[in-house]
């Protein structure tokens, strides 16, 4: 039997990137597993130049197929591509761009699309391409993998849009968190929900420990709602702690016991989180942040690690392991990374599933009760 095809669709993550989402464990292990996986980064262009975009160092290598880990990775430059601006007149006039941008012209695209099994579309931006793939594919899977909140993320007001009015498109709409729920109303019973896995032999080598003996250690992975301040507040409180922050996607004004990593490949981090004191969070409040509590990858990975977490009460959730705090509160930080420092080494690493097994829930959500919403959470 021929393997059966998968694409994935990213607005804003490539295979190749050094940063990491649960899409690309989720591919990997569906690749292993003996799917036929492609892996299209969209919304790339010039623009992407002036925002420091992590996916510049593929900039001559881009519209064409490269294979990694045996998976066909495509990355779609286009001459331009439309962005939230921020203004309610910009975001008008940029309106008019997103139909435009959906019907761009590459013969690349639209036949991974024709060929496809499933097509898996990510949060965000990719979903003003439901229309052109179901158009090319009568026949397939569609699914739409809310990782996250669109306007948590800040995306454009057309893409949401966009999504409810193609909803009907869609087979099913796997979320990351039971708290996105409600920004589904449409969807009916077409609504599931996946949780975290971890590959066992992503963390059984992790590498020569990299603090200094004895030393007081606190680890931020990520650039997500990233919230400088809590550096400013947390760093001065403990200096006998060394914060180190990798992959936050800027330079900041940051206390002498802040030290700032550029963003590694995931594997590379690994000897930071797993010989780290404390693990941090520190996201800044947005819109819907809630579902991080459930959808917090980093959170996920200090749970497997035994690491105790602060983070922002909105991501603590139910999770014994998670200290929460107020933002920008100086007290509520201080006693959320104080708790979290006096818990290191007490916290029992929790078990998840494996990549392959979230992948299957993925695209057949039906052969899985605990997908259906209410069920127990696998990973939280």
């Amino acid at each position: 039997m021929s393997k059966r095809r998968v694409v994935f669709v990213s607005a804003f993550h490539d295979y190749r990137t050094a940063k990491r989402a649960s899409i690309h464990p989720i591919a990997r292990a569906l690749a292993q597993s003996g799917y036929d996986v492609t892996f299209l980064s969209t919304r790339f262009s010039r623009l992407s130049r002036s925002k420091g975009d992590s996916r510049l160092f593929l900039w001559d290598r881009a519209n064409r197929y490269e294979t990694v880990d045996g998976i066909r990775c495509y990355l779609w430059r286009t001459a331009f591509h439309p962005f939230a601006t921020g203004s309610r007149i910009g975001d008008t006039l940029m309106g008019t761009l997103f139909p435009l941008y959906a019907e761009l012209p590459n013969r690349d695209v639209d036949a991974m699309f024709a060929e496809a099994d499933y097509v898996v579309v990510e949060a965000t931006v990719a979903a003003i391409l439901l229309r052109r793939i179901r158009r090319l594919n009568p026949t397939a899977r569609i699914i739409y993998y809310a990782t996250d909140r669109l306007d948590t993320v800040g995306a454009h007001p057309y893409v949401r849009r966009r999504l409810e009015k193609d909803g009907a498109l869609v087979h099913h709409i796997s979320l990351r968190s039971s708290v996105m729920a409600e920004d589904f109303g449409w969807a009916g019973d077409r609504l599931t929900r996946i949780g975290f896995g971890i590959d066992p032999s992503d963390f059984a080598d992790t590498g020569v420990q990299p603090y200094a003996p004895g030393t007081r250690n606190a680890v931020s992975v990520g650039a997500m709602l990233f919230d400088e301040q809590f550096f400013r507040i947390a760093a001065p409180a403990f200096p006998d702690v060394t914060f180190h922050v990798i992959g936050c996607g800027r330079t900041f004004d940051a206390p002498a016991n802040v030290v700032l990593h550029d963003e590694m490949p995931f594997r590379d981090t690994l000897p930071w989180l797993r010989h780290a004191t404390i693990g941090l969070a520190p996201y800044h409040r947005a819109a819907g942040v809630e579902y991080l509590a459930e959808s917090s990858l980093k959170l996920a990975q200090y749970e497997y690690l035994g690491l105790p977490a602060a983070c922002p009460d909105f991501a603590a959730g139910d999770v014994a392991s998670r200290f929460g705090y107020v933002n920008d509160d100086a007290t509520s930080i201080t006693g959320a990374v104080s708790r979290a420092l006096a818990a290191a080494g007490t916290i029992a690493p929790r078990a998840f599933p494996g990549w392959d097994g979230i992948g299957e829930r993925l695209l057949h959500p039906e052969r899985y009760p605990d997908t259906a919403l209410g069920a127990g959470s696998m990973a939280s």
